[in-house]
């Protein structure tokens, strides 16, 4: 009988994308730091609007730090749209 290990099961992204949007948000949250922390060497590329974007975001807030949220409430923010 075959283990986990042994068992192909060829999905597409879209697939993939499906089963991961029916774990409970727990889970998904464990998936997510698991693909974001795994010991492979990734390449990521921030497209150039994007780090534009956050550096005028970090100028702008230093400038005004009671513009600020705490992480737990942008989290929560973040959690509540989802």
């Amino acid at each position: 009988m075959p283990t986990s290990t042994d068992i192909f099961l060829p999905l597409s992204f879209n697939q993939v994308i499906e089963l991961v949007n029916q774990l409970p948000r727990q889970q998904k949250k464990k998936l997510a730091n698991l693909l974001l922390n795994s010991d492979e060497d990734t390449v990521v590329n921030t497209p150039e609007a994007q780090k534009k974007f956050v550096s005028s975001s970090i100028k702008k807030y230093k400038k005004n730090p009671a513009l600020l949220i705490p992480e737990e409430k942008a989290w929560k923010m973040i959690e509540d749209n989802d």
